[in-house]
């Protein structure tokens, strides 16, 4: 099991990872919080829909690892999710689907006079292509009488203003929540914008408008909360969930392409060679039944989609957010088991947040934890594109995977090699099969040699000499 090992920030309480369980030891002041949630109908549905983590207070005997003079009033126990990702990670298609489950939290939440205490990406994770809520102690009785919807300007800050800027400016999610942990500004935002996108109804309302009072009238002390009737002020937040909703959905890259979106084209790679790739693919996965894949550069998904169908979870990263966005929206609201992340394994996510303990990096989640680590078409792009050395390649994949690898090699005068190449020489020490086989036996055993393609490409399927 993967998870992160604390929360830094929410006074209310702190995450730990045991083993194979994640712990939330909740202090005296989440007291309230914590039975807000477990006592919730509507929580307790959401559960059961899987779309709020499954939850479970312990008795004391059932967890004798609480730390001596700790201030834990009681300990939850939350379900593990396979691999946990962070916003810097997603497509834009998996942000707004995070988005728009916080504001169906928020809104039947209000139907029983509880809410959310903050509305932050941090708070949602994925399983395969669904979002689940997972911050538990963010679930708070409200006052029925106050029409302030509390955490809305971060969720315009962590949710609109991203896809705003993912939309108009071509932002990846990447850049702005590596840069920008607690989301963007409007008036910095407003500054980069065209007029025209300045104008438009989606961007308006949470960008121009804001930006413009903002010369007018400098920022004041946060007022007194108005109070006001139940029935009035349910009806003001109604109406604000229902705005922020439609603009989440206005802003859509849905026809965004990039240079690897076409990349399945019958006229990019022959018919015979993909099937020919799955076909191995599917053998493998029938002989060795993993549970639990890594699919580098995975562009649409054939082959995560191919693993998942026998049994697998799947993690799909490719470096282009465009072919990652098009491969989820193809599955978004269904049951698959594929996680598709836009992850650079030659410059993967960092460590971030306060001493770089609150987000772990890719890599820290990722070693050891797949039992089938695909590389189909990617070492080329790692050794010739990025210049890395093929050691370092070998060494890396090593590390992720448990058991099996399976590595595509493609030669010098393939004309995707030269591409990449760019004039550059591929001297026969440097790049070879030879060379790739010799790299390998440092870690792997050769199980199986399949040529693929027109252009003597070769699959190798590798066995870890040392299982981890």
């Amino acid at each position: 099991m993967i998870g992160y090992p604390f929360s830094l920030r929410d006074p209310a309480g702190r995450l730990l990872r045991e083993q194979d369980r994640v712990l939330r030891l909740v202090h005296p002041d989440g007291m309230e919080n914590a039975r807000a949630c477990l006592q919730s109908p509507t929580i307790a549905r959401w559960q059961a829909e899987r779309r709020f983590i499954r939850t479970r207070e312990l008795a004391p005997a059932d967890w004798p690892g609480m730390p001596v003079g700790c201030r834990v009033t009681t300990v939850l126990e939350h379900e593990t999710v396979p691999f946990p990702s962070h916003p810097c990670e997603w497509a834009p298609g998996m942000l707004k689907d995070a988005g728009l489950l916080t504001l169906d939290l928020a809104a039947e939440l209000l139907e029983e006079n509880r809410g959310i205490k903050d509305a932050t990406p941090l708070n949602v994770l994925f399983v395969g292509s669904q979002p689940v809520f997972v911050d538990a102690l963010s679930v708070e009785d409200r006052d029925p009488r106050c029409p302030v919807w509390l955490p809305y300007g971060q969720f315009v800050r962590t949710f609109i203003l991203p896809l705003i800027a993912n939309c108009h400016l071509g932002w990846s999610l990447r850049r702005t929540f590596t840069g920008a942990r607690d989301g963007l500004i409007p008036e910095e935002l407003y500054a980069l914008l065209p007029w025209r996108s300045r104008l438009s109804p989606g961007v308006f309302g949470t960008v121009t408008g804001p930006a413009m009072l903002s010369r007018l009238r400098p920022r004041a002390a946060f007022p007194s909360l108005p109070v006001t009737d139940e029935r009035r002020a349910r009806f003001v937040l109604r109406n604000l969930l229902r705005h922020l909703r439609k603009a989440v959905e206005s802003q859509d890259g849905d026809t965004r392409e990039s240079s690897w979106t076409s990349y399945r084209d019958p006229a990019v790679h022959s018919a015979e060679y993909d099937a020919a790739r799955l076909q191995i693919i599917e053998g493998v996965c029938r002989a060795h039944q993993p549970r639990r894949v890594l699919d580098v550069g995975a562009n649409d998904g054939a082959f995560s989609t191919l693993a998942a169908s026998c049994g697998a979870d799947v993690v799909a990263i490719d470096r282009d957010e465009a072919v990652i966005d098009k491969a989820f929206r193809h599955v978004r609201g269904s049951s698959s088991r594929v996680l598709y992340l836009v992850v650079d394994l030659a410059d993967p996510t960092p460590a971030t947040g306060w001493r770089n303990a609150e987000r772990p990096s890719f890599l820290d989640r990722a070693a050891g934890s797949f039992d089938l680590v695909l590389c189909l078409a990617v070492l080329h792009h790692l050794v010739v594109g990025d210049g890395l050395s093929l050691t370092a390649v070998m060494d890396l994949l090593a590390t992720l995977t448990r058991d099996v690898l399976v590595v595509e090699f493609v030669p010098s005068d393939d004309p995707w090699c030269v591409r990449l190449a760019a004039g550059r020489p591929l001297p026969a020490e440097r790049w070879s099969i030879g060379v790739l086989e010799e790299e390998a036996a440092r870690h792997f055993a050769v199980l199986s040699r399949h040529s693929v393609g027109e252009n003597s490409r070769t699959i190798l399927v590798l066995r870890r000499l040392v299982k981890a």
